[in-house]
């Protein structure tokens, strides 16, 4: 009996859903040859695209592009646009991991527009705001507005809070970014009033992070740490590591911008011990920076 690629393919998606990448891409592979025999050009872009996530989900992205443009020119052939809008989004995330901003802005502009057409409003979504972060990357402020804007008019037919949520933090940045500190709060704070119903203490803890930023950026540094503070306490609820050795770290910074030397040094050893806990060279080489400062 022939082996059923269906079935190898079901293989494959398990594998690739347990995080056994390696095993994934044998299946996937085992299955598009078969798919090739039958001269299914659908089968195959299956596969091509699995085999580019396994690719994705461990970071190669030279190899991940490599596959997305195999399963293009395959899906372009067979005018199939479900797949071709994949591999231009696929194509444009990994053009964005390696920092090629204007190479996945054209990319996710392609995506944009086929989703236009398919009426795929998640998929016009996840463009806009792609595209939005992109021209956050190249610090071209406006035009990233411009476009959380648009992806936020897009969330509000979807009725989804955490892609609402994503857009008022791109927002915020952007005007963070330009230096608009106190447009950039506002938008922290809707992003905050969304994290809190849907009881995310770590997106809470990083909303209120960057309202300490705004405020520190603004002079007022009381209140700033009152929200470093409190996006401390979340950080531990959370027990998010990563987020307490930040706000601890900009307490220090906030000690040290009012000359208080000793509760700024209290800070950064309590940030070093955190940074010890995590075994993180750089986070602990950071910690070290500061004492050693105060210390000489």
């Amino acid at each position: 009996m022939a082996p059923d690629p269906e079935k190898i393919l079901e293989e494959a998606d398990d594998a690739f859903d347990n995080e056994e990448y390696e095993l994934a891409r044998k299946k996937f592979t085992e299955a598009m040859k078969l798919f090739q025999k039958e001269n299914d050009g659908k089968g195959e872009c299956m596969c091509l695209i699995g085999i580019a996530e396994t690719f994705s989900s461990v970071e190669n992205w030279k190899e991940a592009m490599n596959y997305y443009k195999k399963c293009l020119e395959i899906a372009l052939k067979l005018n199939n646009e479900d797949d071709i809008y994949a591999c231009y989004e696929g194509l444009g995330d990994s053009h964005s991991a390696l920092e090629k901003w204007d190479e996945a802005k054209k990319y996710y502009e392609k995506g944009l527009e086929l989703a236009k057409k398919l009426k795929d409003k998640e998929g016009e979504f996840s463009c806009l705001i792609n595209i939005g972060h992109t021209y956050s990357s190249l610090q071209e402020w406006e035009k990233a507005i411009d476009y959380f804007e648009k992806s936020l008019e897009v969330v509000k037919s979807l009725d989804n809070p955490e892609l609402e949520f994503l857009c008022f933090i791109g927002i915020g940045d952007a005007y963070f970014g330009s230096e608009l500190y106190e447009k950039a709060m506002k938008f922290y704070e809707k992003a905050i009033t969304v994290a809190s119903s849907l009881n995310s203490k770590e997106d809470e803890a990083s909303c209120l992070e960057s309202l300490g930023d705004c405020l520190f950026a603004l002079g007022d540094i009381s209140k700033a740490v009152e929200k470093y503070r409190a996006a401390l306490n979340l950080a531990k609820q959370a027990k998010n590591a990563y987020f307490q050795f930040t706000n601890l770290m900009k307490i220090g910074d906030a000690h040290m911008a009012t000359n208080e030397t000793e509760p700024a040094l209290e800070q950064y050893k309590a940030a070093l011990k955190i940074a010890k806990r995590l075994q993180d060279p750089e986070l602990i080489e950071i910690a070290n920076d500061c004492i050693n400062q105060l210390k000489s």
